[in-house]
């Protein structure tokens, strides 16, 4: 495997491992909130928000010479 490609392959790993974690609700213990459904919806909500915000700060990283 090539060495350049080990580090933007990590990143999106971690990246979709991470919201598929949170999405899951895996990462939030659903015992913090008494109602199951709201639980639910904000763990999609969280997910969502922490690949749009990955996502969004790769397109600010490309533009700005950052990325390889």
């Amino acid at each position: 495997m090539d060495p350049s490609i080990i580090a933007p392959l990590a990143r999106v790993l971690l990246r979709y491992i991470g919201g598929a974690l949170i999405s899951a609700g895996i990462a939030i213990s659903p015992s913090t909130l008494a109602d199951p459904d709201l639980v639910q919806i904000l763990c999609f909500l969280i997910g969502g928000l922490a690949t749009a915000v990955s996502e969004g700060w790769y397109i600010v990283a490309r533009k700005r010479g950052w990325s390889t």
